[in-house]
């Protein structure tokens, strides 16, 4: 019991040790020209936040066409290899999705995975993967294809960027897919 009565005697001295804290800043700041009932207002007031826009998507302006200035200018904000690039797919079964490299043996007798032989493409004698090419960063900007390294989720951000209503954003780039 004793315990007890001592802690609610020490978390009082503290209270009381605080308030006369706080008056004593209260002070200052009235004698600095600095209302501390103003200061709170303001600061407990929201500032002039934008609204959220439910509908986001409604801002992005989506061009007719995808021209090869555009495809170049998505292209430039990522860095990445030329020489080889995955696509996306998804199991119909599980709905698992992996990305997987491009090459241009896929589909033909040579390669192991058209054998059912397990094997990753890295190791294969057979690889010849595709180089990436403007006509695969138009296809990926248009909504055809998955493809273009990893940029599925980084691309509708930054496109939605790039063709935002409010503020297009113009960048030159010397950066360009062949």
């Amino acid at each position: 019991m004793r315990k007890s009565v001592e802690n609610i005697s020490l978390l009082q001295k503290q209270i009381n040790d605080l308030q006369l804290e706080n008056q004593i800043l209260k002070n200052i700041l009235e004698r600095s020209g600095i209302s501390y009932t103003h200061e709170i207002s303001r600061i407990s007031e929201p500032e002039n936040t934008e609204e959220y826009d439910p509908d986001q998507g409604a801002r992005i302006i989506h061009p007719g066409q995808i021209t090869d200035e555009m495809a170049n200018l998505f292209y430039a904000r990522f860095w990445g290899r030329q020489d080889v690039y995955a696509k996306r797919s998804e199991k119909k079964s599980t709905g698992e999705a992996g990305y997987y490299t491009q090459c241009h043996n896929r589909w033909e007798n040579i390669c192991p995975k058209m054998r059912h032989e397990k094997m990753n493409c890295k190791d294969c004698p057979y690889q010849v993967y595709k180089q990436l090419t403007i006509k695969d960063i138009r296809a990926h900007l248009q909504g055809r294809s998955y493809s273009e390294k990893n940029l599925l989720l980084l691309g509708t951000f930054v496109l939605g960027s790039f063709f935002n209503k409010r503020n297009v954003v113009k960048l030159g780039c010397s950066h360009k897919v062949v």
